[in-house]
């Protein structure tokens, strides 16, 4: 793959959590907490702290990147792909690791 395509492509993943985050952040505001579950209170709290893992990490990755272009790389093997979505509690998630 070539390096400006795995920046294009980790730029626009960054992009898209950048968006999920602030959407997910207006949804939040407006739930009613007390009426929630207690496991989905939870839930809400862990993927709040992963998708602020994810961000940094997909900052911290396309900088990786460009610092490669820089040094005059062109080409890698692939790319790291950043989505909010599948995670542990989902089924996806278990698909996945089997």
């Amino acid at each position: 793959m070539h390096i400006e395509q795995a920046i294009a492509v980790a730029t626009a993943d960054t992009a898209r959590l950048e968006r999920y985050v602030d959407r997910r952040a207006g949804f939040l505001d407006a739930l009613d907490w007390s009426a929630m579950t207690p496991i989905a209170i939870y839930e809400a709290a862990m993927l709040d702290d992963l998708l602020e893992t994810d961000m940094a990490e997909a900052v911290s990755y396309v900088l990786h990147l460009e610092s490669l272009a820089a040094e005059g790389i062109t080409q890698i093997t692939g790319v790291l792909r950043f989505a909010p979505f599948p995670r542990p509690w989902h089924r996806e998630w278990k698909d996945l690791a089997n």
